[in-house]
C-alpha cells in the first residue's frame, strides 16, 4: 500500500502448493528441527547468543537469525539485550509433558458437561473440515506446524464452546506452552496422525448429537491413548540427543593398561 503497509488480498485454500522450497528454506527447515530436538533433549541453554549457535550448528548468521525469528513470531523464545535470545519455560521433557496431561484430562472433559456448553454450528462444520482434510492428507506427510494449529485448535474450541472463562484461559495457556514438544512429537509420531483426526471426528458426532456424556467419554479415551506413546517418545528424544552431545572419555593407551 502506498502507506507502507501490507494488505492481505486472499487466503490459499488448505492444502494449497505455494511453491517449492528454496535452498535457504530447506536448510532454515532443517535448522530449526535441530535446535528443537536440542531444546527438549536439555542441551540448548534457557539463554542463547546467535555466535555461540552459529558455531554449535555451523550455520551462517543469516540462517540462524531467520530460524531464531521464526520461533519468536511462534511465542516460544524471545529477545533479550546485545544479541541475546532466552527460550520461554514451555513443556519439554516428559515430566512436564506428564503435568501437562493429567491437567488436560481433568479440565477438558469436564469443559464438555458444564451447563452452559454450546458448540455454535459454524465452529463444529469448520471443526469437521480441518480434521477430515488432515485425514486426507494423512499420507502426504503435512507439516507439523500445520497438524499442531489444527488439533490444538480442535481441543481449545472445546474449552471455549464451555462458555466458562477459566476453561478457556486455561486451554490457551496450555496451547502455548505444548507448543514446540507437540511440534516434535508429531514430526515423530506421524503414524498416530489418521488415528487421532478420525478420535475427533467421532467427538464431534457425539457433540453433533446433543451426547455431551459420551463425547467426553470419547475425549478421556483419546488424551489417554496418547500419553504413554507421547511420554516414550520424550524420553526417547532426550536420551538420543545426550548420546549425540556426551563428550566420550579418553581411553589409556595400551602401555599403561599393561604397567
Amino acid at each position: 500500500m502506498p502507506t507502507g503497509r501490507l494488505r492481505l488480498r486472499q487466503l490459499p485454500a488448505a492444502g494449497t502448493e505455494l511453491g517449492v522450497p528454496s535452498e535457504e528454506d530447506d536448510a532454515a527447515e532443517r535448522l530449526y528441527w535441530r535446535m528443537a530436538a536440542d531444546r527438549l533433549g536439555g542441551v540448548l541453554p534457557d539463554l542463547v547468543g546467535e555466535a555461540a549457535l552459529m558455531r554449535r550448528y555451523d550455520a551462517p548468521r543469516g540462517l540462524v537469525h531467520k530460524v531464531l525469528l521464526h520461533m519468536l513470531g511462534e511465542g516460544w523464545i524471545e529477545r533479550r539485550p546485545a544479541g541475546a535470545w532466552r527460550f520461554v519455560a514451555l513443556i519439554e521433557g516428559p515430566d512436564s509433558y506428564d503435568e501437562a496431561y493429567r491437567f488436560r484430562r481433568s479440565i477438558e472433559p469436564a469443559a464438555l458437561l458444564e451447563p452452559g456448553f454450546a458448540l455454535a454450528a459454524p465452529v463444529l462444520e469448520r471443526l469437521r473440515q480441518e480434521q477430515e482434510d488432515l485425514l486426507q492428507r494423512a499420507d502426504t506427510s503435512p507439516d507439523p506446524r500445520e497438524v499442531f494449529e489444527a488439533n490444538a485448535g480442535f481441543h481449545l474450541a472445546l474449552l471455549e464452546a464451555s462458555n466458562n472463562r477459566f476453561f478457556a484461559d486455561a486451554g490457551r495457556r496450555m496451547t502455548r506452552l505444548r507448543r514446540v514438544a507437540t511440534y516434535y512429537l508429531i514430526s515423530t509420531d506421524r503414524a498416530r496422525l489418521p488415528t487421532q483426526s478420525r478420535e475427533h471426528l467421532a467427538i464431534l458426532e457425539r457433540i453433533d448429537a446433543g451426547d455431551q456424556v459420551g463425547a467426553a467419554a470419547l475425549l478421556t479415551r483419546h488424551l489417554d491413548d496418547q500419553h504413554a506413546t507421547k511420554m516414550r517418545l520424550l524420553a526417547e528424544a532426550k536420551h538420543a540427543v545426550h548420546q549425540l552431545t556426551r563428550v566420550p572419555t579418553s581411553q589409556p593407551d595400551k602401555a599403561k593398561q599393561e604397567s
